[in-house]
């Protein structure tokens, strides 16, 4: 342990425009370990010397998020700050949830049975959700004077599908009125649910990525992003092979293909094209798994069956398992990487409810209003517990050391020294791979139990409990319990 009285840690006050460091985040923790409870209990102080409030708030956040400094976020001082306005914001997250999954339902039963009062219901939910999102578009670009391509994007997206719905569920109550064109109103007609109901899933499944369930869909996600790269390799294999197959099984009456050259003068452009997708679409089937060779080798030819033993061996094995072993690296990459990839969205969903609820202040959505718990007592086995207790004014007996956190990996590599503050160290070694990373209790002062101690006690509700779960950070991830 280093001896405070060699640095000097005053509990200085921030200038309106300085910016929040480890230091400051340091001067105002401190940190008690309970070895005999299997706890360590973390002290904070929020308020400002004025007693003007809490000195984090959702500017801060966003200085810190903008500066990309998710070393400062990962400090406990900051991390408790977020977790505990993400519970505050449980009953809006379960609500959302609720009512994107509530529209989703209500889209599939709607698909096979549809009267007019789901029309208006499904209408009321659209509705709503264009009043959020234009709503949310509105504070973003008032607030923060500029949006990311990205919000555009996604922004113009649910517009597009909020537009599909609506489309969906009125425009036969309008075709009805008139025969003319009917071809082209069925297509129309058969196309928009399609596009409804994929829609909602997709936003079902974007707003889930903050609930326990969301490291699944990183994993989806990042295993989609992998089959996009290898896609240059497997579009190209898949038409080859499925223009071999057509005009190789073009003249056996089997399905999918036809007898073009009987029929050829007679088809149409849309008819040709879909004979065309329909050859792809079966070969596409064949490279997963389904090979269906039996309709192939009764041909009684050699060629035929010397093209399904090379397409196997292309395709089936070598292919798909190429496919197989990204994913599998893909998933164990996320696993290493999706508490990062979480801590991002749920800081960014902290400082969207923190704008809009400084916007609309009311005495019932006073998030930017209510006080942070400053005492956060973590267990080992991952638990914790948040209350309000008096900063601690004694003095610090010591500060905790640069803890690092050591993992060997692989063989043959390097040693890599990774520090809060950026710095990086190397240094050759042999026949191991260490990764150290400054853990984020580093540099906080600590303090020593006495017998007057209070010993706090677990007192949360069902509801908060369920706060955690859904949408609470895991400490057991970020302090490296």
């Amino acid at each position: 342990m280093r001896n405070p009285k060699d640095e000097e840690m005053p509990l200085r006050e921030r200038g309106a425009n300085d910016e929040i460091t480890l230091e400051f985040c340091n001067q105002r923790s401190r940190i008690r370990r309970n070895k005999a409870e299997d706890s360590t209990t973390f002290m904070f102080n929020y308020l400002r010397d004025s007693e003007e409030g809490e000195v984090l708030n959702w500017k801060e956040l966003r200085k810190l998020k903008s500066g990309k400094k998710w070393g400062v976020i990962r400090h406990p001082y900051i991390l408790n700050y977020i977790n505990q306005k993400l519970i505050d914001c449980a009953l809006f997250y379960s609500l959302h949830i609720l009512a994107f999954l509530v529209f989703f339902l209500l889209l599939a039963w709607h698909v096979f049975s549809r009267n007019l009062f789901k029309d208006f219901l499904i209408s009321i939910f659209t509705g709503v959700f264009f009043m959020f999102l234009v709503l949310k578009g509105t504070i973003k670009a008032r607030v923060t004077k500029s949006v990311s391509t990205w919000f555009i994007i996604a922004f113009c997206f649910n517009m597009f599908t909020y537009a599909a719905t609506l489309a969906y569920v009125w425009l036969p109550t309008v075709f009805a009125f008139d025969d003319f064109h009917m071809e082209v109103k069925k297509i129309v007609t058969w196309f928009l649910p399609i596009i409804a109901i994929i829609s909602a899933w997709a936003n079902l499944l974007y707003i889930m990525r903050k609930s326990p369930f969301g490291i699944y869909i990183f994993m989806m996600t990042r295993i989609l992003r992998s089959f996009a790269h290898i896609a240059t390799i497997w579009i190209p294999t898949l038409i080859a092979f499925s223009f071999a197959f057509l005009l190789i099984m073009r003249d056996t009456g089997v399905k999918p293909w036809p007898l073009i050259d009987q029929q050829s003068a007679n088809m149409t452009m849309v008819q040709t094209m879909l004979v065309i997708l329909q050859a792809i679409t079966k070969t596409s089937t064949m490279m997963i798994g389904e090979v269906d060779a039996n309709d192939i080798l009764d041909t009684n030819q050699w060629i035929p069956s010397i093209l399904v033993l090379v397409f196997e061996i292309i395709t089936v094995i070598l292919l798909m398992n190429l496919m197989v072993s990204l994913a599998v690296g893909d998933v164990t990459y996320l696993k290493n990487t999706a508490q990062d990839k979480i801590l991002k969205i749920k800081v960014n969903f902290v400082i969207e409810a923190l704008q809009l609820s400084h916007q609309f202040e009311n005495s019932f959505f006073k998030l930017h209003m209510n006080l942070t718990p400053n005492v956060l007592v973590i267990m080992d086995d991952g638990s914790y517990i948040s209350t309000f207790d008096e900063f601690p004014r004694q003095e610090p007996v010591a500060v905790s050391d640069e803890a690092f956190k050591i993992s060997f990996m692989e063989t043959g590599m390097r040693l890599r020294i990774k520090t809060t503050k950026g710095r990086v160290k190397t240094a050759t070694v042999s026949k191991c791979d260490i990764e150290c990373i400054e853990s984020t209790e580093s540099g906080i002062p600590v303090i020593d139990s006495t017998p007057d101690s209070r010993v706090y006690e677990d007192e949360d509700t069902y509801w908060t409990s369920f706060s955690k779960w859904l949408i609470g950070l895991d400490w057991a991830g970020y302090l490296d319990i």
